[in-house]
């Protein structure tokens, strides 16, 4: 009988399925410590628009769940920051001080500055423009600095 069609042993089948289980949980343990380190991303593209000047109260920061992002409108202009932790993307929530994320603790300032950690870096602010209906445009791509604003005349 050739070794083709030999039966395989035991011995032979379980070592098969046991470094083909130790693969799978390698990858999926790998797939999982990815997921940990890289930050989800929003599922917005990268322009969007978000309604109207008029649709967002003064000294305010009004979250457009939708975008993930806050927008700040006082009488010099609007801002937008995004909503999205940058330790591991979750969506932080707004407080007396600025941003505070439920998941980890990491505390930001009004203007996004991190406070404490461990997030590495500010929440970004992103370039919001006029678009040519009268909606306000934000791009995603384009990061600016939060001293930074849409002037409004």
């Amino acid at each position: 009988m050739d070794q083709a069609s030999a039966p395989v042993s035991r011995r032979r089948f379980l070592g098969k399925a046991a470094w083909i289980s130790a693969l799978c949980a390698g990858g999926l343990a790998l797939v999982s410590v990815l997921r940990s380190i890289i930050p989800q991303q929003s599922r917005s593209g990268r322009k969007f628009t978000i309604g109207r000047l008029y649709d967002f109260p003064l000294n305010t920061y009004t979250r457009v769940n939708r975008h993930k992002i806050f927008v700040w409108r006082d009488h010099e202009g609007i801002r937008v920051l995004s909503a999205m932790c940058t330790h591991l993307g979750c969506i932080v929530n707004v407080t007396e001080e600025g941003f505070l994320c439920p998941c980890h603790g990491s505390r930001f300032d009004a203007s996004g500055q991190v406070l404490a950690g461990p997030a590495p870096k500010p929440l970004p602010c992103y370039r919001v423009s006029l678009a040519p209906d009268g909606q306000l445009e934000v791009d995603r791509h384009r990061r600016i600095p939060f001293k930074d604003k849409l002037i409004l005349a």
